[in-house]
C-alpha cells in the first residue's frame, strides 16, 4: 500500500464483511443527533437571522438586535460546553480531527471513496469549529460597538470612542465577509450531501435519526442527557451575565 494511500484509508468506506453486512430485517433507524444539539442548531440560525434583519430597524438603541447578540453569545458558551458533555456526536473528541485527516478525507470524497459518518465528517467537523470562531469573534466585536450616538455595546466605555467606532465596522463587514460565507459554505455542502450524495443531513438534524449503516465513527449516538444540557444552558447564561456585569457593563439595561 502506498503512502498517499495509507494517508486517506481511514476515511473511505469501510470494507464489508460477512458480518458486518446489514440485513433487511436491521435496516432501520439510528439516533444520530440529540435534541439539545438540534435546538441549538436551529435557535443560533433564528438568532443569526434576527440580528440580521434587525440591525435595520428603526430602533436607535438597538434593543432587539443587542438581544439576538447575548443570545448568540449564551448559546455559544453552551455548545462549548455540550461539546464536553454532550452526546457521542455532540462532543468535539468525535469529530475535530487534523487538518492532514480532512485533507484526507477530501481526498477520499473526490474519489468518490469517503466513508459515511453517524456525525460531523471530518471537513463538516472543521465548518462547526469555522462557524463558532466566526460567531464568536462577531459577538465579541458587538460588545466594543458603539455608533457614537446611543447604540453601545457594553464594553464600548471601556476601549474609547476610536475603538469602538472601528469595532463597530468591522462588526458590519465581519458578518457578510466571514458569517454569510460559511453558511454559505455550510448550506451548499448539506445540499450537496442531501441530492448528490443521498445522506439524508438536513432531515437528520430535525428528527435526530439516520438510516442504520456501517458509519466509519459510531454505530449509534450515546449520552445527551437532558439535565445535563439544561445545566450547560443555565451555566452558559451565568457566565455571560456575570462576566458582562463584572467588566462594569448592565446586562438587561443593554437589551
Amino acid at each position: 500500500m502506498s503512502e498517499q494511500r495509507s494517508a486517506y484509508e481511514p476515511y473511505c468506506e469501510p470494507p464489508i464483511g460477512k458480518g458486518d453486512k446489514i440485513s433487511p430485517a436491521k435496516s432501520d433507524l439510528v439516533r444520530a443527533w440529540d435534541l439539545p444539539t438540534r435546538l441549538f442548531k436551529w435557535s443560533l440560525v433564528a438568532l443569526i437571522l434576527t440580528a440580521w434583519v434587525s440591525s435595520g430597524f428603526n430602533d436607535p438603541d438597538m434593543t432587539v438586535h443587542k438581544a439576538a447578540g447575548y443570545g448568540i453569545l449564551v448559546l455559544l458558551v453552551y455548545r462549548l460546553l455540550w461539546g464536553v458533555f454532550g452526546s457521542s456526536t455532540a462532543r468535539f473528541s468525535g469529530f475535530v480531527r487534523s487538518p492532514a485527516a480532512v485533507w484526507a478525507y477530501l481526498k477520499a470524497l473526490r474519489r468518490n471513496r469517503a466513508g459515511h459518518y453517524l456525525g460531523h465528517n471530518p471537513a463538516g467537523g472543521l465548518m462547526v469549529i469555522g462557524l463558532i470562531v466566526v460567531c464568536g469573534v462577531q459577538v465579541l466585536l458587538g460588545l466594543f460597538s458603539s455608533d457614537g450616538v446611543t447604540a453601545a455595546g457594553p464594553f464600548a466605555g471601556l476601549v474609547g470612542d476610536a475603538v469602538s467606532s472601528l469595532a463597530a465596522s468591522v462588526h458590519a463587514a465581519w458578518f457578510y465577509f466571514a458569517i454569510l460565507v460559511l453558511a454559505g459554505l455550510h448550506i451548499v455542502a448539506n445540499l450537496y450531501y442531501q441530492f448528490v450524495k443521498r445522506e439524508d443531513l438536513i432531515g437528520a438534524m430535525i428528527t435526530g435519526r439516520k438510516q442504520r449503516e456501517a458509519y466509519v465513527d459510531h454505530n449509534e449516538a450515546t449520552g445527551g442527557s437532558l439535565p445535563v444540557a439544561a445545566a450547560c444552558l443555565l451555566i452558559a447564561f451565568g457566565l455571560v451575565y456575570g462576566t458582562v456585569t463584572l467588566l462594569g457593563g448592565s446586562f438587561f439595561a443593554s437589551i
